[in-house]
């Protein structure tokens, strides 16, 4: 889907800056595939992401402040662990 302004008569191209605030955690499986919770800085405010290689598997867009994004990965990676993925140092 384009991104059309009937006031410019023509396409816009959105800005997006998107900064890798910080990553929480990796975890590795028994074939040794990895995912990776991290905080980014969107314009929206604060995402977190989760993501197994270049696969993004969850998104989280939090307003106000990291809490409930860093609780959400504490349960993804209580679940991971359950599975048996194994923290990356």
């Amino acid at each position: 889907m384009t991104d059309y302004s009937p006031f410019s008569g023509r396409h816009r191209t959105p800005h997006c800056e998107i900064e890798l605030m910080r990553t929480l955690w990796t975890m590795r499986s028994a074939v040794g595939r990895q995912i990776t919770a991290a905080i980014f800085k969107v314009a929206t405010g604060r995402e977190l992401r989760v993501a197994l290689g270049d696969e993004l598997l969850e998104s989280r867009l939090s307003r106000t402040d990291d809490g409930p994004l860093e609780g959400r990965a504490l349960e993804i990676q209580a679940l991971l662990a359950a599975r048996g993925w194994s923290d990356v140092p």
